[in-house]
């Protein structure tokens, strides 16, 4: 009768240290499926940062730079769409951007309209390969409309706009096809004086 209550228990003993090994397989294999899930490369934002850009826009269309300057990042760098990652041209910091912006318009006595504007924000969680830009921001397709004097042009722009913690602009970068613009002020200024002429 001893002998037969060592075995059950000893069989109990393999079935209940069975079971405890299965369980901490399970609970491995499941640690390891939460380990490599990947965070997403791009993620939904809050439509506050999309209604930012309409904004900076709609002050740009009127001018207001006095306005326009308090949604702006101190240190904000703005890249115009020419050459590469490491051959465009920028703008470095808020007063040097409305000081350029100023004298564009000074210069070209010129107006810009903002239409058929396709906000999209995103929270970043992945650098690109050449900006190495993270946190949130918006990607903005619009079509902008630049008039110098009698003439004007339109070119569709793909922009990217991206923030700080504060939620003030930081980066933006601008793709879009120049020829457009540069023809418009050849035109009428006779000299090639363009929305993304500047120095680096």
């Amino acid at each position: 009768m001893k002998t037969l209550f060592n075995l059950n228990t000893l069989k109990t003993g393999f079935i209940f240290c069975a079971l405890l090994i299965a369980s901490c397989a399970e609970t491995k294999k499941e640690d390891a499926a939460m380990a490599e899930k990947e965070v997403p490369m791009l993620e939904a934002a809050s439509q506050e940062y999309a209604d930012i850009v309409q904004k900076t826009f709609d002050l740009l269309s009127e001018f207001d730079l006095e306005t326009w300057e308090d949604y702006l990042a101190d240190d904000i760098v703005w890249f115009w769409p020419d050459g590469n990652s490491e051959t465009r041209h920028s703008i470095k910091g808020k007063e040097e951007l409305i000081t350029w912006w100023k004298n564009w318009k000074e210069t070209t006595g010129g107006q810009m309209t903002f239409t058929n504007n396709t906000l999209l924000p995103l929270k970043v969680n992945t650098p690109s390969n050449y900006y190495k830009l993270v946190g949130t921001g918006v990607l903005a397709y619009t079509d902008i409309t630049i008039s110098i004097q009698d003439k004007s042009t339109s070119v569709r722009q793909h922009s990217v706009f991206m923030f700080d913690e504060n939620k003030k602009i930081s980066h933006v970068l601008f793709y879009y096809d120049r020829t457009g613009i540069i023809e418009l002020t050849k035109s009428a200024l006779g000299a090639p004086v363009v929305l993304d002429e500047t120095e680096e």
